[in-house]
């Protein structure tokens, strides 16, 4: 489906009176090119009196793939959950901890939804505004550690030289290599700006690290 700001919207002021209790506050509500995720929330952390709050909260959903109704709802849904603990000031185990879990699945056995923590890109086509006619350059980050495990990283290149030293001084990587690639493996990586990386069997690290560009770093 074609996905509009204000199709969100209304989505946004039904759900939060659905599920909420007309509770949650209005957020700025955009639409987003982001490969990696289909949705994001935002806010900015400020210090009132003696606690921190929340302000400034944006969601953005990602048109970058082809999705159904359905699943743009459920993308809404899960970033209402992140707003909901935002707003309320609640202390989670983690970015989708025992809070944000227990809402969801709430949601899903009460309403009949299928929210989840995460979703995989790998199986959703381009919309049409996006043709692959020129495939996406990754810089990736190959690691290994000192007990042999093996980890990719997709790594911002401005970014680049900042993590290049953290992983040399870094004792437990014994070995770390830089690659530029087109692989459409990478697609639904964080595209990350500091030292962190996703644990691959050897299998796949020697697969993908074969078939990549080696690069050597320089400095501006």
């Amino acid at each position: 489906m074609t996905l509009t700001t204000d199709i969100l919207h209304t989505w946004f002021r039904q759900f939060n009176a659905d599920y909420f209790g007309d509770e949650l506050p209005v957020p700025r509500i955009a639409l987003s090119k982001a490969r990696t995720r289909l949705g994001t929330m935002s806010c900015r952390r400020v210090r009132k009196l003696l606690r921190w709050t929340y302000t400034d909260f944006t969601i953005r959903i990602s048109t970058y793939y082809e999705c159904s109704e359905r699943e743009f709802q459920e993308t809404l849904l899960h970033e209402m959950i992140h707003l909901y603990i935002a707003y309320h000031n609640i202390t989670d185990t983690s970015s989708h901890g025992k809070e944000f879990r227990q809402i969801m699945q709430r949601l899903n056995s009460e309403h009949g939804w299928h929210i989840t923590v995460s979703t995989s890109m790998h199986k959703h086509k381009l919309t049409p505004s996006h043709p692959d006619n020129s495939p996406a350059s990754f810089l990736v980050l190959a690691l290994v550690l000192d007990d042999g495990t093996r980890m990719l990283s997709v790594v911002n290149v401005r970014s680049a030289l900042k993590v290049d030293a953290l992983a040399r001084r870094t004792h437990r990587i014994a070995d770390h290599r830089w690659y530029m690639s087109q692989d459409p493996y990478f697609r639904d990586f964080t595209c990350v700006r500091s030292l962190r990386a996703r644990r691959v069997s050897i299998d796949v690290y020697n697969e993908k690290t074969v078939a990549m560009q080696p690069l050597v770093l320089k400095e501006p």
